[in-house]
Protein backbone atom coordinates (compact mmCIF):
# COMPACT_ATOMS: atom_id res chain seq x y z
CA UNK A 1 0.00 0.00 0.00
CA UNK A 2 1.26 3.38 -1.04
CA UNK A 3 2.16 5.55 1.64
CA UNK A 4 -0.64 8.45 0.40
CA UNK A 5 -3.26 5.70 0.21
CA UNK A 6 -2.28 4.33 3.44
CA UNK A 7 -2.36 8.11 4.52
CA UNK A 8 -5.54 8.85 3.35
CA UNK A 9 -7.41 5.96 5.07
CA UNK A 10 -5.77 6.74 8.06
CA UNK A 11 -7.40 10.56 7.99
CA UNK A 12 -10.63 9.25 6.54
CA UNK A 13 -10.85 6.17 9.45
CA UNK A 14 -10.37 8.54 12.11
CA UNK A 15 -12.44 11.12 10.95
CA UNK A 16 -15.49 7.99 10.97
CA UNK A 17 -14.29 7.13 13.69
CA UNK A 18 -14.42 10.42 15.81
CA UNK A 19 -17.70 11.32 14.56
CA UNK A 20 -19.13 7.74 15.13
CA UNK A 21 -18.26 7.41 18.75
CA UNK A 22 -18.78 11.24 19.07
CA UNK A 23 -15.16 11.30 21.09
CA UNK A 24 -11.70 13.24 19.88
CA UNK A 25 -8.53 11.72 20.20
CA UNK A 26 -5.36 14.22 20.90
CA UNK A 27 -3.42 12.12 18.50
CA UNK A 28 -3.99 8.80 16.07
CA UNK A 29 -1.09 7.81 15.22
CA UNK A 30 1.48 4.99 12.93
CA UNK A 31 4.32 3.75 14.98
CA UNK A 32 6.99 1.42 13.34
CA UNK A 33 8.33 0.10 16.42
CA UNK A 34 4.77 -1.60 17.56
CA UNK A 35 3.43 -4.24 17.12
CA UNK A 36 -0.13 -4.43 17.57
CA UNK A 37 -3.05 -1.83 18.51
CA UNK A 38 -3.68 0.15 21.78
CA UNK A 39 -5.38 3.22 23.30
CA UNK A 40 -3.54 4.59 25.48
CA UNK A 41 -6.12 6.27 28.07
CA UNK A 42 -3.31 8.72 29.80
CA UNK A 43 -2.52 10.39 26.44
CA UNK A 44 -5.60 10.15 24.67
CA UNK A 45 -3.95 8.78 21.80
CA UNK A 46 -4.55 5.71 19.54
CA UNK A 47 -1.48 3.67 18.36
CA UNK A 48 -1.54 1.22 15.69
CA UNK A 49 1.90 -0.38 14.71
CA UNK A 50 2.32 -0.09 10.93
CA UNK A 51 4.03 -3.17 9.67
CA UNK A 52 0.62 -4.78 12.26
CA UNK A 53 -1.83 -3.04 10.00
CA UNK A 54 -0.31 -3.72 7.19
CA UNK A 55 -0.68 -7.19 8.09
CA UNK A 56 -4.20 -7.26 8.80
CA UNK A 57 -5.03 -5.31 5.66
CA UNK A 58 -3.01 -7.97 3.55
CA UNK A 59 -3.96 -9.35 1.36
CA UNK A 60 -5.17 -6.93 -0.88
CA UNK A 61 -8.61 -5.51 -0.08
CA UNK A 62 -8.95 -6.45 3.19
CA UNK A 63 -8.29 -2.87 4.24
CA UNK A 64 -11.48 -3.24 6.27
CA UNK A 65 -10.11 -5.67 8.70
CA UNK A 66 -7.68 -3.00 9.59
CA UNK A 67 -10.21 -0.33 10.29
CA UNK A 68 -12.20 -2.92 12.58
CA UNK A 69 -9.14 -3.41 14.80
CA UNK A 70 -8.97 0.02 14.66
CA UNK A 71 -12.45 0.66 15.97
CA UNK A 72 -11.92 -1.82 18.55
CA UNK A 73 -9.24 0.20 19.85
CA UNK A 74 -11.72 3.64 19.50
CA UNK A 75 -14.13 1.35 21.51
CA UNK A 76 -11.67 1.19 24.78
CA UNK A 77 -11.37 5.35 24.32
CA UNK A 78 -15.40 4.81 24.55
CA UNK A 79 -15.05 3.01 27.24
CA UNK A 80 -13.00 4.97 29.27
CA UNK A 81 -14.77 8.32 28.81
CA UNK A 82 -18.19 7.00 29.44
CA UNK A 83 -16.79 5.05 32.76
CA UNK A 84 -17.74 1.70 31.35
CA UNK A 85 -14.44 0.39 32.65
CA UNK A 86 -14.94 0.51 36.27
CA UNK A 87 -18.55 -0.75 35.46
CA UNK A 88 -17.82 -3.36 33.43
CA UNK A 89 -14.60 -4.30 36.14
CA UNK A 90 -17.46 -3.87 39.07
CA UNK A 91 -19.97 -6.30 37.61
CA UNK A 92 -18.03 -9.46 35.82
CA UNK A 93 -15.36 -11.50 37.35
CA UNK A 94 -13.50 -12.01 34.12
CA UNK A 95 -13.34 -8.05 33.61
CA UNK A 96 -10.64 -8.04 30.41
CA UNK A 97 -12.86 -10.66 28.56
CA UNK A 98 -16.55 -8.31 29.22
CA UNK A 99 -14.54 -5.29 28.68
CA UNK A 100 -12.77 -7.06 25.29
CA UNK A 101 -16.32 -8.56 24.08
CA UNK A 102 -17.73 -4.72 24.63
CA UNK A 103 -15.18 -3.52 22.67
CA UNK A 104 -16.05 -5.93 20.04
CA UNK A 105 -19.53 -5.47 19.77
CA UNK A 106 -19.04 -1.68 19.48
CA UNK A 107 -16.18 -2.20 17.00
CA UNK A 108 -19.35 -4.15 14.90
CA UNK A 109 -21.70 -1.58 15.31
CA UNK A 110 -19.53 0.93 14.05
CA UNK A 111 -18.22 -1.49 10.79
CA UNK A 112 -21.90 -1.92 10.27
CA UNK A 113 -22.40 1.81 10.18
CA UNK A 114 -19.74 1.77 7.91
CA UNK A 115 -20.82 -0.62 5.56
CA UNK A 116 -23.73 1.66 4.93
CA UNK A 117 -21.46 3.89 3.24
CA UNK A 118 -19.12 1.70 1.94
CA UNK A 119 -18.70 -1.95 0.30
CA UNK A 120 -17.97 -3.88 3.37
CA UNK A 121 -18.35 -7.85 3.73
CA UNK A 122 -18.85 -9.24 6.97
CA UNK A 123 -17.76 -12.39 7.08
CA UNK A 124 -13.80 -11.38 6.39
CA UNK A 125 -13.72 -9.33 9.45
CA UNK A 126 -16.06 -11.93 11.57
CA UNK A 127 -13.22 -14.92 11.12
CA UNK A 128 -10.69 -12.38 12.10
CA UNK A 129 -12.03 -11.54 15.24
CA UNK A 130 -12.88 -15.42 15.41
CA UNK A 131 -9.02 -15.77 15.32
CA UNK A 132 -8.60 -12.69 17.73
CA UNK A 133 -9.95 -15.16 20.54
CA UNK A 134 -7.29 -17.21 23.21
CA UNK A 135 -8.40 -20.44 24.96
CA UNK A 136 -6.92 -19.15 28.35
CA UNK A 137 -9.87 -19.30 30.29
CA UNK A 138 -8.04 -19.30 33.50
CA UNK A 139 -5.98 -16.36 33.04
CA UNK A 140 -7.23 -12.88 33.81
CA UNK A 141 -5.55 -11.00 30.98
CA UNK A 142 -8.46 -13.38 28.59
CA UNK A 143 -9.98 -11.76 26.05
CA UNK A 144 -12.34 -14.23 25.02
CA UNK A 145 -12.72 -17.73 23.05
CA UNK A 146 -12.74 -16.91 19.30
CA UNK A 147 -16.78 -17.95 19.14
CA UNK A 148 -17.38 -15.11 21.61
CA UNK A 149 -15.37 -12.51 19.58
CA UNK A 150 -16.67 -13.60 16.30
CA UNK A 151 -20.50 -13.45 17.85
CA UNK A 152 -19.79 -9.96 19.85
CA UNK A 153 -18.66 -8.34 16.65
CA UNK A 154 -21.17 -10.34 14.50
CA UNK A 155 -24.11 -9.02 16.42
CA UNK A 156 -22.39 -5.77 16.97
CA UNK A 157 -21.99 -5.23 13.14
CA UNK A 158 -26.24 -6.17 12.90
CA UNK A 159 -27.38 -4.10 15.52
CA UNK A 160 -28.74 -0.98 13.42
CA UNK A 161 -28.16 2.20 15.32
CA UNK A 162 -26.60 5.55 14.58
CA UNK A 163 -26.82 6.55 18.40
CA UNK A 164 -23.71 5.46 20.32
CA UNK A 165 -24.87 5.36 23.53
CA UNK A 166 -27.83 3.58 22.75
CA UNK A 167 -25.49 1.17 20.55
CA UNK A 168 -22.89 0.95 24.18
CA UNK A 169 -26.34 0.05 26.33
CA UNK A 170 -27.01 -2.75 24.03
CA UNK A 171 -23.48 -3.99 23.75
CA UNK A 172 -23.39 -4.04 27.63
CA UNK A 173 -26.52 -6.12 27.84
CA UNK A 174 -25.16 -8.40 25.14
CA UNK A 175 -22.10 -9.07 27.31
CA UNK A 176 -24.05 -9.33 30.44
CA UNK A 177 -25.65 -12.60 28.99
CA UNK A 178 -23.07 -13.41 27.12
CA UNK A 179 -21.77 -14.35 30.61
CA UNK A 180 -18.37 -13.09 31.01
CA UNK A 181 -17.73 -15.72 33.51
Amino acid sequence: MDDSVFKQVLVTTRDDIERFFDFRFDAFCMDEEEYGAYFDVRENTLVVGTEFFLDVANPPGNINRAIAVIAHEAAHAFQTKHGLLNMLIETNPHRVKCIELHADFLAGGYMGWRARLYDITLSNMTEMFYSLGDSQTGSEGHHGLGAERFLSFRQGFQTVTDDEITLSSMGIAYVSQAKCD
